[in-house]
């Protein structure tokens, strides 16, 4: 007959001890995945202060939550401090001051219902392990995020359909001080100009060399040199990606000016004498907008015809890894990646109806809250100009550019977002997109989803701008409740 069981020996397992601030913990080595140093964060604007961000653990975005603040305490990172990955349905970065060893402790009783969800943490005290409770102590900061995706809306909306003529959509650049543009629609990407990238022998003269995109090598021209303008490239520059049939060029600009939408009827057709003098490259139209005249290019019309010929003859070399990457273009979907801080945020590109360089001067409102800067008149509609730099908490980020206005339209309401710049206009595939991690409390209905980019270093937090209009008319409303309240009393 077996002994009862209060007699038995208590049998040990390994645990991983660590400490925050005193006081010593352990979590059962089964759950831990690994342990980094402290990475770097992407933070999520307003989501609970224990959590300290999202970070690429492992390739993929985990929410990485710190334990002292967790406990109410004061997250004081040192040299020492590590960060532990914890294995469960939903893993999360535990951040932690430092860790002590691995080692064999009297096994712990078992936590019980959702705290198992999330792994095993214990209290060490003194030969004893208490149970901690992770989940309740998560449950009491966060409220799990509705991941409900938001529906489409087919065909237009009322406002579409009452505006009086159609619109062309423009990415605007400067060339040696000089705006241009090309239209939108055949822009599939823009990325930083590299310092350096391969330089082809006895190449054409606006040839600047050719760089790897995506597994692909993308020939870049100079804008400059095309337009028989002075060659050198202005510090900071951008290369638009076109295509010419189905061949990628990238066009090396001096920096992007804007996205703007101009009605047909401020399009008017080049007068030839601009398409005549050494520069090869024809205007197609000239934009006549509220900051002076634009001239819009043609990809097709930048390169001599025998030029395009050759461009095209490469294409049709290329066939098969052409037809791919085609395929692949088509399932991408593209971003305006802007940055507050030193954090990067994406807004679908259809979602935004102009990017502008913020005016000198606003119309303020009176008794408005302290992120709304003012009001302009865009296109004939009074638009709010908010700062979503306060509203992110990101501050003002100092640099010497010009902060940014995004104009976004979403079911006829149109707002103006400041932000600190404009980075490029990125193109996303399905499989480098996920949902959130759960973590995220009510920011998670403004951040549903992230870009996962060079095998998690890079973390880009997707916008619903729906969410970013809605969530403004609330703050915005309940601001002026406020007011309103300190005023009368």
């Amino acid at each position: 007959m077996s002994a009862p069981a209060a007699s038995r020996a208590p049998a040990s397992a390994k645990y991983l001890t660590f400490f925050v601030g005193e006081d010593k913990f352990a979590a059962s080595a089964a759950d831990v995945v690994e342990i980094f140093r402290r990475p770097r964060l992407t933070r999520v604007p307003g989501a609970p202060t224990s959590l300290l961000g999202i970070a690429g653990l492992r390739g993929a975005p985990a929410p990485v939550v710190s334990l002292a603040r967790l406990l109410g305490r004061e997250d004081q990172p040192g040299p020492a401090s590590r960060l532990l990955l914890l294995a469960g349905r939903s893993p999360i970065g535990l951040a932690v001051d430092r860790v002590e060893a691995m080692t064999e402790i009297a096994a712990a009783p078992e936590p019980s219902g959702a705290g198992q969800a999330r792994g095993r943490l214990y209290l060490v005290e003194g030969s004893a392990l208490r149970v901690l409770d992770l989940e309740a102590l998560l449950g009491r900061d966060f409220r799990t995020a509705q991941k409900a995706k938001a529906k489409r809306v087919e065909g237009a909306s009322a406002a579409e359909e009452a505006r009086a003529e159609p619109t062309l959509a423009l990415l605007g650049f400067d060339l040696a001080g000089q705006a241009y543009a090309l239209p939108l629609d055949q822009v599939v990407e823009v990325l930083a100009l590299p310092a350096e990238m391969a330089v082809i022998a006895e190449s054409d003269q606006a040839a600047l060399g050719v760089i790897t995109l995506r597994e692909q090598l993308l020939p870049v021209v100079s804008a400059r040199r095309l337009l028989g303008l002075p060659a050198e490239h202005a510090v900071g520059g951008r290369v638009i990606v076109t295509r010419i049939g189905e061949v990628s060029v990238g066009l090396a600009v001096d920096r992007l000016r804007m996205i703007l939408r101009a009605p047909e009827s401020a399009l008017d057709p080049a007068p030839a004498v601009l398409n005549r003098g050494q520069g090869e490259a024809k205007v197609e139209t000239i934009c006549r907008t509220a900051g002076g005249l634009v001239a819009v290019l043609s990809p097709e019309r930048l390169f001599r015809d025998e030029k395009v010929a050759q461009i095209l003859a490469d294409g049709r070399k290329e066939g098969a890894s052409m037809d791919a990457e085609t395929h692949d273009r088509e399932s991408t979907r593209r971003f305006l990646v802007f940055r507050i801080g030193a954090e990067e945020f994406g807004l679908p590109l259809d979602a935004v109806e102009e990017v502008a360089s913020l005016p000198e001067r606003l119309t303020r409102v009176p008794k408005a809250p302290a992120f709304v800067e003012g009001v302009m008149n865009l296109r004939g509609k009074v638009t709010p100009i908010i700062d979503q730099r306060v509203r992110f908490a990101g501050g003002a980020d100092g640099g010497s550019g010009r902060p940014r206005v995004l104009v976004t339209m979403v079911d006829g309401r149109q707002a103006g977002f400041i932000v600190d710049a404009v980075s490029e206009i990125l193109p996303l595939a399905e499989s480098q997109i996920e949902a959130t991690p759960e973590l995220t409390a009510d920011a998670g209905r403004l951040f549903s989803r992230i870009a996962t980019l060079d095998h998690g270093a890079r973390l880009i937090l997707l916008i619903e701008p729906k969410e970013l209009l809605e969530r403004a008319e609330r703050d915005l409303l309940a601001a002026l409740e406020t007011s309103q309240t300190a005023g009368d009393t």
